[in-house]
């Protein structure tokens, strides 16, 4: 708390000095550390994959669990996509094996799902703002039922969250990569956000992967990496090859995520709403559960 204290910005801003966040801070030095690390050799990537979410689940477990709201996991967020965008544009376009019109397609991608992401937060935070105006009310006041914490009648479906401090109307769960409740406000944001999110980081992982590696004709013209055991020679090329498998890994949970968020809509549910009624059948608080809730969403 003293270090953090003493982490202020001398710039002058209007208003006076920023404090800065150092659970912010730590993504940045982190996430380019531990890919360098990775890119050493082919034990260094396997360590480093296994470690990291068992080294976040410890960071989380010990240190931010105690913050009410944190942008540990945003900033890793925005690190992660900077410098895959970063490592993919410097490193890899120029070894000229990728057509124009496919790193065309590939930034399409990437400025749609950042900019679906930012709308995301953004009609969020005025979801939580009007929420937070609505607190004054009398009790009475309003329809529906009363929420205890917010002491106001919030509408129906509409379900308090204690990190955003405000009812959040059909709530599917805090998102902690984005910062931010996803509700009735910003759902068709965020399904934009993860159809972007899943293609850009999927396809520029093949393209990655069948740049530096050697590659073979599935179909027509759709290329697969084939062998890859010789990217380790270079750093450039095995940085290249780790950031493709990490953007790989994380464009299929992103995937899995917009499948599961269509099969709800498909259901007529949320996810908060299948939450409460798997809760009211099973009472569970295994390290399997909190494992979930770290590496998803907040319920």
């Amino acid at each position: 708390m003293t270090v953090w204290e003493r982490m202020r910005n001398p710039c002058g801003w209007r208003g006076g000095a920023k404090q800065i966040s150092v659970d912010a801070m730590i993504p940045l030095f982190a996430v380019p550390l531990l890919a360098i690390i990775a890119a050493q050799s082919f034990l260094c990537t396997v360590v480093i994959f296994l470690a990291t979410p068992i080294l976040v689940y410890y960071l989380h477990h010990n240190f931010l669990r105690f913050l009410l709201r944190t942008k540990f996991f945003l900033m890793w967020t925005i690190t992660s996509v900077l410098m895959l965008m970063v490592v993919f544009e410097v490193s890899v376009v120029p070894l000229l094996e990728i057509l124009p019109e496919e790193n065309f397609f590939f930034i399409l991608c990437v400025v749609g799902g950042i900019y679906c992401g930012f709308k995301t937060r953004l009609n969020a935070d005025h979801a939580a703002q009007e929420g937070a105006t609505e607190q004054g009310l009398e009790l009475g006041e309003g329809s529906g039922e009363l929420c205890v914490t917010c002491r106001r009648r919030a509408p129906p479906k509409a379900y308090h969250c204690r990190m955003c401090q405000t009812c959040i109307l059909n709530r599917e769960y805090h998102c902690k990569w984005l910062d931010c409740c996803i509700g009735s406000s910003n759902l068709q944001w965020y399904l934009g956000c993860l159809l972007f999110s899943a293609t850009a980081f999927i396809y520029g992982s093949n393209l990655t992967m069948t740049t530096v590696c050697h590659p073979f004709i599935l179909i027509g013209t759709v290329l697969l990496p084939d062998d890859c055991s010789d990217v380790y020679h270079q750093l450039d090329i095995a940085l290249c090859f780790i950031s493709a498998l990490y953007s790989l890994l994380v464009g299929l949970v992103v995937f899995c995520y917009l499948m599961h968020h269509l099969w709800l809509i498909y259901l007529g549910t949320t996810s908060n709403e299948r939450r409460l009624r798997i809760s009211r059948n099973q009472y569970d608080h295994g390290i399997l559960k909190n494992v979930s809730r770290l590496f998803c969403c907040k319920t």
